[in-house]
């Protein structure tokens, strides 16, 4: 197998470099990691944040077959708060305890199964 470095000419170890300290420091470039994750909030403001009632503290469940979906119950426990995507999990897998803070309304996502309509069957036909 050929193990060498993506943009590097065949035969050539590595790209452009000269010297060992070169080679070194081209190295560490292409470690660098972008941040993905927000840091965690710390231990004051969840206790604020939770005694305000601005944080919502439960047990995540991650959907096993849409890992990207996962849910906390609701502080009265009759509907499940919905956190939308892994980045959004912030590194809390199944059966953590997390917190979390609600978006803004305008971006919240209603499961159309969980909406109760009030219909009336008459006929063929239906009215709300």
């Amino acid at each position: 197998m050929n193990f060498r470095h993506q943009g590097t000419p065949k035969g050539a170890p590595y790209a452009a470099s000269s010297t060992p300290g070169e080679r070194k420091n081209w190295s560490k470039a292409t470690r660098t990691r972008k941040k993905i994750f927000e840091a965690y909030m710390s231990k004051e403001d969840v206790s604020k944040g939770l005694k305000r009632k601005t944080l919502i503290q439960g047990p995540l469940r991650i959907n096993p077959k849409k890992y990207h979906d996962a849910f906390i119950p609701s502080p009265d426990g009759t509907q499940d708060i919905f956190i939308d995507g892994v980045v959004a999990r912030n590194r809390a897998l199944n059966g953590d305890v997390v917190v979390v803070k609600l978006l803004p309304k305008e971006q919240w996502k209603v499961s159309v199964t969980n909406l109760l309509v009030p219909f009336s069957w008459r006929g063929n036909s239906c009215r709300a």
